[in-house]
């Protein structure tokens, strides 16, 4: 049976058409409903996952209630939701306000990166980092996944592996993902990179990576998330920021520290070997600079 969309229209803000469509909803969407509209500041800063673990209900119907409203998923939901929420300077940064002075928006700029870094800190697993280091030391070769500015980390990081030695590439186009995962075997790494935890395609392209035979690392903000459940290695980072600000800001710097951490712990492992392989490295790109 098709159900008759009267709600609100998507100019009238998400609140306002989750109350619209209240009688509209299926009882199990209605109790993510009424979840929403109790804790939206809470559900800003959620997965998927956790929203369905803390309603107790499947995925699938957090995602059928999103899309009974109009939205193409509990991305957009998300975003849109922010939007009731929030102020519109803080689409650019959070905290920040449009009487601030330069020094103010700088110091607050620092002071909301800083706080990332170190509460990413505190949520590193040092033993998931040693695990992770030792499979990319054994690997035959390394795929890392990332869509849009998790992209930009997956380079970075395909740029520490290389410089010691590893036989790596980074994707951020979906579909090079799938026939580069489909290509791994027994003996390969993945890495997926989403602050969510819930981007498909990094999600999709890990996924064929693990049935293919290679042992799958994650980067993510969010456990539980989709990606978590297909990951042998999870790499959680911290940073609280507004989800209009999305990976644009504090999520990256985050990333990128854990990046850092990973490569610096490979490295280590690799011992000896690996001054050898930073010098050949090194050496090969002497001649690019004036």
């Amino acid at each position: 049976m098709v159900r008759t969309k009267h709600i609100a229209p998507l100019k009238a803000g998400c609140l306002l058409r989750i109350k619209s469509a209240m009688e509209m909803f299926k009882p199990a969407e209605r109790t993510v409903a009424k979840f929403v509209l109790n804790n939206p500041e809470r559900v800003m800063q959620m997965s998927v996952s956790e929203v369905a673990r803390d309603v107790e209900v499947g995925e699938a119907t957090v995602i059928r209630f999103c899309r009974a409203l109009n939205y193409k998923g509990y991305q957009e939901f998300k975003l849109r939701l922010a939007q009731d929420l929030v102020e519109p300077v803080e689409f650019i940064h959070e905290n920040i306000s449009f009487a601030d002075n330069t020094a103010e928006l700088a110091q607050k700029v620092f002071q909301t990166n800083v706080k990332a870094v170190e509460d990413t800190r505190k949520v590193l697993d040092p033993e998931m980092i040693e695990v992770a280091a030792k499979a990319l030391v054994g690997a035959r070769k390394i795929d890392i996944y990332g869509v849009g500015y998790s992209s930009f980390t997956a380079l970075d990081a395909k740029l520490k592996l290389v410089r010691l030695g590893l036989i790596a590439d980074a994707y951020g186009d979906a579909h090079l993902q799938a026939m580069a995962a489909a290509s791994l075997a027994k003996g390969d790494v993945a890495i997926g990179i989403s602050h969510s935890g819930s981007t498909k395609d990094v999600v999709d392209a890990l996924t064929a990576a693990r049935k293919s035979g290679a042992i799958t690392i994650s980067i993510t903000n969010f456990s539980p998330s989709p990606i978590t459940r297909i990951s042998d290695v999870v790499l959680l980072t911290a940073s609280p920021e507004s989800p209009l600000g999305g990976e644009v800001l504090t999520s990256r710097i985050a990333q990128l520290c854990v990046i850092d951490v990973l490569s610096v712990a490979l490295a280590v492992e690799l011992g000896e070997r690996c001054l050898d392989l930073i010098k050949k490295t090194s050496e090969a790109v002497k001649k690019k600079r004036y």
